[in-house]
């Protein structure tokens, strides 16, 4: 018996997580509208052709990621997404039509200012071995043959470095949050990247200087133009890919 239990218990589990899945994009997609209420959880588990349990708990985790609010007696309400957790980003990030692009510039938006932080904090902590690493990190990142991907992971291997430097466990933990957006979104633009940036070789010269003297200050500002320059390769392969798309779009059938 006690296998038949365990067995149930998994098979609920994975109806769960199917059905609020389906929900999340359901709300993510516009099909709810924030304050509306959600189908009552019988008529659900009809619809879904599942038990009333399997739906409760997909309401569950769908009211542990901000985007509806159980109300007793009341049923689920759906939130606005401002109040959800950041753990929807990746999500947020594709849609029917593709890569949202506003939600990937907003993902940089917030990475650069985690990087600028993480630099002004850590430059002062570093060991001489962990600077050596950075500064190592930071030749690379001028490299003409990279992909998008490798300068991107070569920027991660830099925010490891400053966040063990600081003991800063809640950066770690944004960082996780967001890389697997960015980097999601990068492998779809990334074969619509084209050359370098010319200013690319000097930010990097700037930034190793600042890591060079442990100045805090300019670390963050060398960061911030590093940043920007990969930022506006990002907007011109972001261009092609719509482009693309578009052309995709209004193609005749074959």
């Amino acid at each position: 018996m006690e296998g038949v239990r365990v067995n149930g218990t998994a098979a609920r589990e994975r109806h769960s997580d199917r059905i609020a899945a389906g929900l999340r994009n359901d709300i993510l997609r516009g099909r709810y509208q924030p304050g509306e209420r959600l189908p009552a959880e019988r008529a659900l588990a009809s619809r879904l052709a599942v038990n009333r349990g399997s739906i409760r708990e997909a309401l569950k985790k769908l009211e542990q990621l901000g985007l509806v609010e159980i109300r007793r007696g009341d049923g689920a309400h759906v939130r606005h997404l401002h109040e959800a957790s950041v753990e929807l980003v990746r999500d947020l990030l594709s849609s029917s039509d593709g890569l949202e692009r506003r939600v990937l510039e907003e993902v940089l938006d917030v990475h650069e200012m985690l990087l600028a932080g993480a630099a002004a904090l850590a430059v002062e902590r570093l060991s001489e071995p962990a600077l050596a690493r950075a500064r190592s990190l930071v030749a690379e990142l001028a490299a003409p043959e990279q992909t998008a991907i490798d300068f991107h992971v070569r920027v991660e291997a830099l925010v490891e470095i400053a966040a063990e430097a600081s003991a800063h466990l809640v950066l770690r933990l944004f960082r996780n949050t967001f890389r697997p957006a960015i980097i999601e979104g990068l492998r779809l633009v990334g074969p619509y990247y084209r050359g370098a940036e010319p200013d690319l070789g000097e930010a990097t010269r700037a930034l190793d200087a600042a890591l060079a003297l442990r100045a805090p200050e300019a670390a963050a500002a060398a960061v911030r133009a590093l940043s920007r320059l990969a930022r506006m390769r990002l907007a011109r392969a972001l261009d092609a890919y719509e482009a693309d798309r578009a052309r995709a779009d209004t193609s005749p059938p074959p």
